[in-house]
This record gives C-alpha cells, sequence and structure tokens, in this order.
C-alpha cells in the first residue's frame, strides 16, 4: 500500500489551547491513515511504506536537522495526543506525528525512546495493544530508565493476557522507581493471572482425563448419543466410578394424553418391565388423565422411535464435555463446533424412522446397543394402551407430541 501525499482537513478541538496546525507543508505531508491494528505496515521501520514517510518528511522540512525535526513532530503527536481520551481521532494524528518523528531518524537515542514510549500512550488509547507493547518495549530498550515506556508496557501486555510478561515489565519499572504504586498494583493482578492461568491449567489437565474416560466408558457400551428431540435437552448418562455401570435420565411418554413420566436414573442393567411395574404399580395413586382407565400394567406396551436423530461423533462428543466443563477454549475444536450446530438443524431422513415395539424383559444396557438406537438427548419410551384407536392412529404415524 504506497503512502498518501495528503491528508484531509483537521478540525482542532473547540479550547483555548488547542494545538496549533503548524506547518501546513509538514502537516499535509502527513499520510491520512488510521492506525487502530489494521493496515499498520507504514509504522514498521523495515517496511516500503516507513521508508517513503520518511522521505515526505524530509522533503517537507529540508532546513531543518533530523533532531529539529523529530523534536516538532514530538511537540505535535504531544499536542494532539493530550486529545486523544476524548476523541479517538487525536489520538490516530497523534501516532501520524511521532511516527513521522520516528522516520526523521534523529539518531538521538532518548528523543527516538521518548517517540516510541508516547506513540505507545497513543496506542493504548486506541486499544491497539499489540503495537503499544511493542513501541513501549523499544524505547525500554532505547532508554532503560523510562518508568513511563515500563509501565505502558506492562499495561498492554495485561491487556493482551499476557500475564508473564506484564510481570516482568513491572518488575523493570520497579527496579528504577520501587514506590510507583501503579507499577506495584498491576504487578499484583499480573500475579493473580498468573495464578489463575495456572489452576486454570492444573483444571483443565484434569478435566480432559476425566471427559477421555468417560467416552471410553461410553464407547465400549455401544451405544449412541445424538441431539435432543424434544424439548428436555441433552441429559447425557453418569456412570458409577466404581461399579462402571451406566445410569440415565429416562423420559417415558403417553402421547395419547400428552403426559409424562421421569425415571432419572434408570440403571443399564435394569428390564422396561421394572420400570413399568414402577409407573403402573396397582397400589399407587390412579393416573388423573387416564378416565377410561385404559393404561394399566398389563394393558401397555413400549416403543422407541428408530434413528431419533443425526448420531454425533465421540470427538463431538468429547468437545461438547469440555466445553461443558470448563476447560479453556480450544481453536482447534472450532470446525467440531460448527458441525455441532449444524447438527442441531439436521433432521434424519424420515424413511428411516419408525416405531418399534419393545420387549419389556430387554434390559436398557442392550436396547441401547441396538444399531437402530440412538438416544436423542436421553432415551426416551413410548407408552401406548392396548387396544384403543389411538394406538393404531400411533403405530400409522398419524399423530404428532
Amino acid at each position: 500500500r504506497g503512502v498518501a501525499m495528503s491528508a484531509p482537513e483537521r478540525t482542532p478541538p473547540s479550547t483555548s489551547d488547542e494545538p496549533s496546525p503548524g506547518d501546513r507543508a509538514f502537516t499535509d505531508a502527513l499520510p491520512p491513515l488510521f492506525w487502530d491494528g489494521e493496515g499498520d505496515e507504514w509504522l514498521e521501520e523495515t517496511s516500503p511504506e516507513f521508508a517513503a514517510l520518511r522521505a515526505i518528511v524530509e522533503d517537507a522540512n529540508r532546513d531543518a536537522t533530523p533532531v529539529e525535526i523529530a523534536q516538532k513532530c514530538k511537540e505535535k503527536g504531544n499536542a494532539s495526543v493530550k486529545y486523544g481520551v476524548a476523541n479517538k481521532l487525536y489520538a490516530r494524528y497523534a501516532v501520524e506525528h511521532y511516527t513521522a518523528g520516528l522516520a526523521a531518524a534523529s539518531g538521538d537515542a532518548t528523543l527516538d525512546g521518548t517517540l516510541y514510549c508516547n506513540r505507545a500512550h497513543a496506542g493504548l488509547l486506541l486499544k491497539n495493544y499489540r503495537k503499544a507493547y511493542s513501541d513501549a518495549i523499544k524505547a525500554t530498550e532505547l532508554v532503560s530508565g523510562n518508568v513511563k515506556a515500563w509501565f505502558r508496557a506492562a499495561k498492554a501486555a495485561l491487556a493482551l493476557e499476557r500475564a508473564e510478561e506484564c510481570a516482568r515489565c513491572c518488575v523493570g519499572g520497579l527496579e528504577i522507581e520501587g514506590d510507583n504504586r501503579d507499577l506495584k498494583v498491576m504487578l499484583r493482578e499480573a500475579k493473580r493471572l498468573v495464578e489463575k492461568r495456572e489452576q486454570q491449567a492444573t483444571l483443565d489437565a484434569a478435566e480432559k482425563v476425566r471427559v477421555r474416560a468417560y467416552v471410553e466408558a461410553m464407547k465400549s457400551k455401544g451405544i449412541r448419543l445424538g441431539p435432543a428431540s424434544l424439548g428436555s435437552g441433552e441429559r447425557l448418562p453418569a456412570i458409577d466410578s466404581t461399579t462402571g455401570v451406566a445410569t440415565y435420565w429416562t423420559l417415558f411418554v403417553y402421547p395419547e394424553s400428552m403426559q409424562t413420566d421421569v425415571v432419572e436414573a434408570a440403571s443399564e442393567t435394569s428390564t422396561l418391565g421394572e420400570h413399568l411395574d414402577v409407573l403402573f404399580d396397582p397400589a399407587g395413586p390412579p393416573l388423573e388423565w387416564d378416565e377410561r382407565g385404559a393404561y394399566a400394567r398389563d394393558s401397555v406396551e413400549v416403543y422407541w422411535q428408530t434413528n431419533a436423530a443425526v448420531p454425533y461423533t465421540w470427538q463431538q462428543v468429547e468437545t461438547k464435555l469440555l466445553d461443558a466443563a470448563g476447560v479453556t477454549r480450544r481453536e482447534v475444536d472450532d470446525d467440531t463446533r460448527k458441525e455441532i450446530e449444524a447438527m442441531a438443524k439436521g433432521r434424519v431422513d424420515s424413511r428411516d424412522q419408525f416405531m418399534r415395539s419393545l420387549d419389556e424383559k430387554t434390559k436398557l444396557g442392550d436396547l441401547f446397543k441396538d444399531k437402530e438406537c440412538v438416544l436423542a438427548g436421553h432415551p426416551v419410551f413410548y407408552v401406548i394402551a392396548k387396544g384403543t384407536e389411538f394406538r393404531q392412529r400411533f403405530l400409522d404415524g398419524e399423530w404428532e407430541i
């Protein structure tokens, strides 16, 4: 990208000590670029853009020495940056002036250090923390006793969540000015963040081991998990750490009346019949919604829907579990997350779905191994009364839940 030869008209703040427009030839020579983190190649001293800027500055100030040019640029930058908090446009103008000062190549380490330090301040105002940090570090390299530069480097590093580097810069500044309160406060914050990160790393490691062990245990049981198809959400099985037995949050649906029952922890070793014994216990209270008395222990049958959802891959299950456990977000899993989001909107071909009658003597763990069984969020069983008109409509698919 080339460097423009003119700048837009700049309206100064309406105040008595507003910065003077100065030499119009010099002002017009500054590139009309904004510095907020994008397209800042012209700030790099090794870039062709910076070389072009240097030529512009020299041409606009032929009668001044490099030190005089740099000093003049610093003053113009300082005049602009003091308005940068209220108006970010002036922070950008300040960056342009400080950059032009560096392009003058004064050869004065103290002056150049100040230009870098002040440009870091403008960078902080613009929230371009990467460049602000780079400039502040250059300032400390030129003038190691510049406490402001150490402070600005630390502040930018903290904003970038580089806590260790923030702490290093705080220490660098405190070695010069040991009673600097701002540096002490920031050092405590950096240490707190380091401790928090270490704690998070410990949590991440433990959760990864736990989740991977869980996934391997579920894989060994031969089940398939998928997105929830009803409004009851996803409720993954729990596995007993001692016995290895899985228990399932299980929903029994009575589609004729739109009623449901929930078994909070149905063991994989239990049978459907055992759960029906409890749900339809003759000694229990009557079902308020069953006015005809059609639903009794010996007059019901149980179904499930085959291929109730598109099954997750085990990688997707692992990603969901790690995210739910609060493990530090991993960019490598971003594609997997997109796949999971897409699956929530997808549908199984209805030709692959039908209601299958189940043998109530079969254990749940064996039912879930069926190649056409996908647990859509959790197990769902449909309970139908035998010999009713609704039963036939249910089997014909002429109903909606």
